[in-house]
């Protein structure tokens, strides 16, 4: 009766559980722990309540305990269990400085405590001295002393419904044991599950059946909400996933146990002893029946070990090569090489990288099975045909190769670039490659040999297709300026704490005054010193980091063109933009519109390089056009050194052409030169454009361009490069007194 009363106890706390989890809302289940940040502190006696006990460490271990430890488990935190007197655990949830405890659900700690959903059930029993009067049920004891624990469950039943019976109360359950055995009491009420066991090692046994089943719950501080719902809730997972019967089950000797008597004992024998006939009986019967089956399973059992002895040479196999082409991946492609290495110390390898340049074009023409799976599964046969040393495929078309012998470049390049027909088509094959030859030398090196040298190819392939060659051969002088790492390294840190502005004056030919100035960046890097902008610019020009700069620079020169307007009031700053600042289109000008400068009309001029315009001429077009709307004047910067001519002109509305210094730098001494430059100002006047003249460095040529009508020069002759300070003195100033005829 008592092994039923608590599986069906434990049915119930199931099935509740379940309940309880698919009635939780969405809310409640996805929280986090209300209580301590990362820990749920629950507070207990390593004797009571139930389910606890001590182990010879002292060390406190039980169901309770393990599913106090799964349920935190389960949501990512820590729990600490504070065992101490019973009293004192109870005050320790009331005052807070616990989260929970674990205790029958009585209503007379209803006031104080909320409680979860039950998660077991308890009975409590009568226990007897074997030597005594052996009572059977509550009224029995009517007159008679009873052992009860302190304020427990059984203490406040008993002293209400039962006032006839004289109560001994005691600290804890084995002390109610203990005055049953000392004749204190005649009788202990306490849970049945627990107490059997303490009184197994006493002249006590449970004398009646058991009764008052109990919810044992986890209460929590009343009106703590978000801890009972938390509660509730990693209950009913433990409970779902069977995390919870997993422990029960794990704990089930204990709470289901019981003294074993005589008769349990001649019961085993009996089961026992039967079993060993019916084996002696029917062992030859079946003897042929086993020696069948054991064949038959050592015969599945081999062929599962095959089974799985393929299973795992494929899964090597995978690892190992590329799923697509079923070359070596470039691990194993690595692995394979340094073996090699170590093996042929005099040998000297040649390791040759190489991509196929047409895939991606070929892949958006035929789409992605033919142009992309189709080819790279073509020219993986190719290569493996040509016989060389090792192929491996290290994916998105990239091959790499090691020669069996000395092959002249020309040679591989003939081999590779070969025409495959595939599914009736004939693709040309381009490829760049990177050749990597000889020995590496390990002094300092952290990588293995091979790819180091993989490495290096790779290296000469990036130069040869940034430089549009077929292939290069490795040399140091290809590896990435460490300076240049640097840079880019501190520009991603400290953008442009190290930058300042100077400004070179733009001289007005017509009437001789300072009306301009062209915005010049310097950097002074704190380990480099003085870095020249033809280096740093395309560097993040490259790297995509010009933008930033650019946005800094012009921010700086509208600054400085506000301040230099309280000198002149038409005073313009110019300032170069990168053909990348300019696809950007709509970006640049929300970013100039934001700095309200349109209320300064033409304060700020934008020099943009010829090749930037006519990337894109339809695009270029509309961002010159919303910049004119901002009062932002365009001008051709570096004209006549770029791909277009002057009638490319006509297509923007640009404000001002700058002819380049290098026709300017000779055109006294070059006829040609002059000829140009005089037919440039010619037309651009004709299309109403302003014209520019940079470098000019000597008088003459100067009087020569103001005679030729070009409206405004700089140059070294009239003023180098300046700061803001400096520029200020020589607005104002007459510097040019000849005028054209």
């Amino acid at each position: 009766m008592k092994q039923s009363s608590a599986k069906a106890a434990i049915g119930l706390a199931l099935a509740g559980g379940l309940l309880m989890l698919a009635a939780l809302p969405n809310e409640v289940a996805g929280q986090s722990n209300p209580g301590r940040q990362g820990k749920l502190v629950f507070a207990g006696s390593a004797t009571y309540p139930p389910f606890q006990w001590l182990d010879r460490h002292d060390q406190a271990k039980g169901f309770v305990i393990d599913l106090q430890e799964s349920m935190a488990r389960h949501a990512g935190i820590d729990a600490e269990h504070r065992l101490m007197e019973w009293d004192s655990a109870l005050q320790e949830v009331q005052d807070g400085k616990a989260d929970a405890i674990a205790l029958f659900a009585a209503e007379e700690r209803a006031p104080f405590l909320d409680f979860t959903e039950p998660f077991y059930y308890l009975f409590h029993g009568i226990f007897s001295h074997d030597d005594g009067e052996h009572f059977s049920s509550l009224a029995a004891l009517e007159g008679h002393r009873a052992a009860v624990v302190a304020g427990s469950h059984a203490a406040a039943r008993l002293a209400e419904e039962y006032p006839d019976i004289p109560l001994v109360p005691v600290a804890t359950e084995y002390d109610c044991l203990r005055a049953v055995q000392a004749r204190q009491a005649e009788a202990c009420i306490e849970a049945s599950l627990t107490s059997m066991r303490h009184a197994a090692e006493m002249n006590v046994r449970q004398s009646s059946p058991p009764f008052w089943p109990q919810p044992y719950v986890f209460g929590v501080r009343k009106g703590n909400t978000a801890m009972l719902d938390w509660l509730e809730h990693q209950l009913a997972v433990v409970m779902a996933d069977g995390t919870f019967n997993d422990i029960y089950q794990q704990w089930r000797p204990e709470l289901e146990w019981r003294k074993p008597s005589i008769i349990d004992s001649l019961r085993t024998f009996a089961w026992v002893f039967a079993i060993l006939l019916l084996m002696a009986l029917m062992g030859f019967s079946f003897s042929w029946y086993l020696k069948r089956q054991v064949s038959l399973r050592t015969r599945l059992l081999s062929q599962e070990l095959k089974a799985r002895s393929r299973l795992e040479e494929e899964l090597r196999y995978q690892a190992e090569h590329d799923t697509l082409t079923g070359l070596p991946s470039r691990t194993t492609f690595i692995e394979s090489l340094d073996r090699r290495l170590q093996e042929e110390r005099d040998w000297d390898p040649t390791v040759i990288l190489l991509r196929l340049l047409n895939i991606d074009q070929l892949t958006s023409m035929f789409g992605y099975h033919f142009g992309h799976e189709a080819l790279l599964i073509g020219f993986s046969k190719h290569l493996e045909s040509l016989n060389f040393a090792q192929v491996g495929h290290f994916g998105s078309g990239v091959f790499a190769i090691l020669l069996k012998q000395d092959m002249c470049h020309e040679e591989i390049a003939l081999l590779v670039n070969k025409s495959l027909t595939i599914d009736t088509i004939s693709i040309d094959v381009h490829v760049a490659m990177g050749i990597c030859e000889g020995r590496v030398k390990r002094e300092g090196q952290t990588s293995s040999e091979a790819e180091e040298l993989v490495r290096r190819a790779m290296t000469a392939y990036s130069s040869a297709t940034e430089t549009g060659r077929p292939w290069r051969t490795y040399n140091p002088d290809l590896e990435p300026d460490p300076n240049d790492l640097l840079l880019l390294q501190d520009f991603r840190r400290h953008g442009t704490r190290d930058m300042h502005l100077l400004y070179q004056p733009k001289l007005d030919l017509a009437g001789g005054y300072i009306k301009g100035a062209e915005a010049l960046i310097r950097w002074e890097h704190p380990q480099l010193g003085n870095v020249s902008p033809a280096h740093f610019i395309p560097l993040l020009e490259e790297t995509g980091l010009i933008t930033r700069l650019t946005y800094w620079v012009i921010e700086e020169a509208m600054h400085a063109a506000e301040r230099c307007r309280a000198y002149d009031k038409n005073f313009c700053i110019s300032v170069n933009i990168s053909s990348r600042d300019l696809m950007e289109g709509s970006t640049l000008v929300d970013f100039i519109k934001q700095r309200e400068i349109s209320e300064h009309k033409q304060a700020l001029c934008l020099e943009i390089t010829e090749t930037g315009v006519i990337q894109d001429q339809g695009h270029a077009q509309k961002v010159i056009e919303e910049l004119h709307e901002a009062n932002i004047s365009c001008a051709v910067d570096d004209f006549g050194t770029g791909y277009a001519s002057l009638s490319y002109l006509s297509a923007f509305s640009v404000d001002e052409v700058k002819m380049d210094r290098s026709f300017i730098s000779n055109m006294l001494e070059n006829r040609r030169h002059r000829t140009i430059i005089s037919s440039t100002i010619s037309l651009a006047h004709e299309l109403g454009l302003q014209v520019t003249a940079e470098g000019v460095e000597d008088t003459a040529t100067l009087r020569k361009l103001a005679a030729m009508g070009c409206d405004t020069a700089q140059g070294y002759v009239i003023s180098k490069p300046i700061a803001e300070r400096e520029l200020h003195q020589l607005i104002g100033r007459r510097h040019f007194s000849e005028t054209p005829p």
